[in-house]
């Protein structure tokens, strides 16, 4: 009986189910969506414009449209969501845009957005009569218009006094419109000045700042004058111009303003008496007087020196004291400053000529392990090796060679290159230097001594005997009987002679004259020379061979 029951109730719940699964499928409708004109969403909503990569994507949005039918689209920018102001970015024919790093980051700087600050900028797109929806990016551009000096103008000039050396001389302001307090990036501002007219090709940096200003002192000016090629008492013209400067991970940002032309006077700064050097070659002694300079009376002090790899030294006015020295400027390589100075370095092993111009306030360090002739009479070969000086390793280096009248010359450290070329100076006669140099003329043909004293930076073009006589106590100083050297080759003479303790005598070029007789160099040992020459002093009694050589421009007595 029970089950009978069971049966009819799970009979008639069967019954209830069926009918209720047909009523609710007779209520289903299907439908399709409604047509929508949508701009999707971007996966990335930050921005962060490279400059390294400008040609890279910046972003590239896309968007469904099946309401408008729409072949052409405009894609719009705004600073606010209600698009009170919008800005074009582009025009497409196709449901998706994309730009370029370098074309949004020009779109966005025609807007009053600052560079390097997180700013909203929103998007749609439009087709004229209808408009998508909203869509928000988040971007921090970087920018392109350099900062722009607004003190002071062309017409400025200054003296510059040594009765208030700190009081300050200049002060330069500028803007920097693309930068905003909320930027989040630190800039560095070089102030850069320069000789006028030279476009910047040897600039000097005269200090960085953080900030929109920038001031400095009589006394740095004066230095900064001097070391870029302005002359004492002159008014001189100089350019200065801003570079802003932002660091990142992928690399330096830099924007560099226009320049202004300014007048500036500098004041004679102090010459010291002495220089020395002291470095890691006579380990930091400062006491070591051997290290003392050329002081050619105008400013410029010359040193030769043989420097280890990696080498470093500094200048001092006063042997024995480290009070003054000076240093290589850190941000302006080549230029000496006292205070806040680095070491000056030599990364090359070798044997060197180092010269302080204290009327420029530089350095210039020039290897000298060789030197090369090369001119006129080798077809300005620079690459004939038969064209070398020979030197002992004192810095004075010597060659005999024979010109033409009207022959041009002049030196090159390494042959085969022109770099580093040694010439006249245009300013001072007999004087070499490496930049701005003439070529060394010889106005008679002849043979002649050339030698170059790089401790002294002279040199001299001496016509070299074709004979050779000695004078002196072996001939009671009888110049019409003086003794015949035997010529072995060119500008090569031999004696065999006999001495005695204390004898002295030189050499004449015409035996009965005493005109253009040569003797022993005052400065360097073995060497002869025709001006203001020593006698040459017997070593002892007995019979010795005597040789000169004007190839090398020495003397031997043996």
């Amino acid at each position: 009986m029970n089950l009978y029951i069971k049966n009819i109730s799970f009979l008639l719940l069967s019954l209830v189910f069926v009918f209720t699964a047909c009523e609710t499928e007779e209520s289903i409708q299907i439908t399709s969506p409604d047509p929508a004109f949508v701009l999707q969403q971007p996966g990335i909503s930050n921005v962060f414009l490279n400059f390294a990569l400008p040609e890279n994507p910046a972003f590239t949005i896309s968007w469904n449209d099946m309401v408008t039918g729409s072949a052409s689209y405009n894609v719009e920018m705004s600073m606010d969501a209600d698009f009170t102001g919008p800005i074009l970015l582009g025009t497409t024919e196709n449901n998706s845009f994309s730009m370029s790093v370098n074309q949004f980051n020009e779109a966005l700087s025609s807007t009053s957005i600052k560079s390097y600050a997180s700013t909203g900028v929103y998007m749609r797109i439009n087709t004229g009569s209808v408009t998508s929806n909203v869509i928000l990016f988040q971007v921090s551009k970087f920018p392109v218009t350099a900062p722009s000096i607004t003190s002071p103008d062309n017409t400025f000039s200054a003296i510059l006094s040594d009765a208030d050396p700190t009081a300050t001389a200049l002060t330069v302001t500028w803007d920097d419109a693309e930068i905003g307090e909320n930027s989040n990036i630190t800039l560095d501002y070089e102030v850069q000045m320069a000789l006028a007219e030279t476009d910047f090709a040897a600039s000097t940096t005269i200090g960085t700042t953080n900030s929109t200003t920038f001031e400095i002192g009589h006394e740095a000016l004066n230095d900064l004058v001097l070391s870029s090629g302005g002359k004492a008492d002159v008014a001189t013209n100089f350019d200065f111009r801003i570079k802003a400067i932002v660091k990142t991970t992928s690399g330096d940002l830099s924007r560099t303003s226009s320049m202004i032309t300014i007048a500036l006077t500098a004041y004679k700064g102090a010459i010291p008496d002495n220089l020395f050097m002291v470095g890691a070659h006579n380990s930091w002694n400062n006491a070591d007087a051997s290290q003392q300079f050329y002081n050619d009376g105008n400013g410029v002090f010359v040193k030769v020196q043989t420097f280890s790899a990696n080498d470093e030294f500094k200048l001092l006015p006063t042997s024995g004291s480290w009070t003054g020295d000076y240093g290589e400027d850190p941000v302006n390589a080549g230029k000496i400053v006292q205070e806040d100075e680095s070491n000056i370095k030599v990364a090359t092993a070798g044997r060197y000529v180092v010269i302080v111009n204290f009327n420029t306030l530089s350095f210039k360090l020039a290897k000298i392990d060789n030197l090369y002739m090369v001119g006129a009479h080798n077809s300005w070969n620079n690459a004939d090796a038969t064209q070398k000086f020979n030197t002992s390793g004192n810095g004075v280096f010597t060659r005999l060679q024979t010109f033409s009248a009207g022959d041009e010359f002049k030196m090159i450290p390494t042959t085969g290159f022109w770099d580093g070329d040694w010439g006249e100076s245009k300013t001072t006669p007999n004087i070499v230097e490496q930049d701005d140099e003439q070529n060394i003329k010889v106005a008679t043909a002849g043979t002649y001594m050339v030698t170059v004293d790089f401790n002294t930076l002279a040199y001299t073009v001496v016509e070299a005997p074709q004979n050779l006589f000695l004078v002196g106590s072996p001939n009671s100083w009888n110049n019409a009987t003086a003794i015949a050297f035997t010529k072995v080759s060119e500008g090569v003479f031999e004696l065999n002679q006999a001495l005695a303790t204390g004898d002295e005598f030189k050499f004449l070029p015409v035996q009965g004259s005493w005109d253009n007789d040569w003797g022993a160099s005052k400065k360097y040992s073995g060497m002869i020379v025709r001006d203001d020459e020593n006698n040459v002093k017997a070593p002892g009694t007995g019979t010795y061979k005597i040789t000169v050589d004007y190839n090398k421009g020495t003397y031997t007595v043996n």
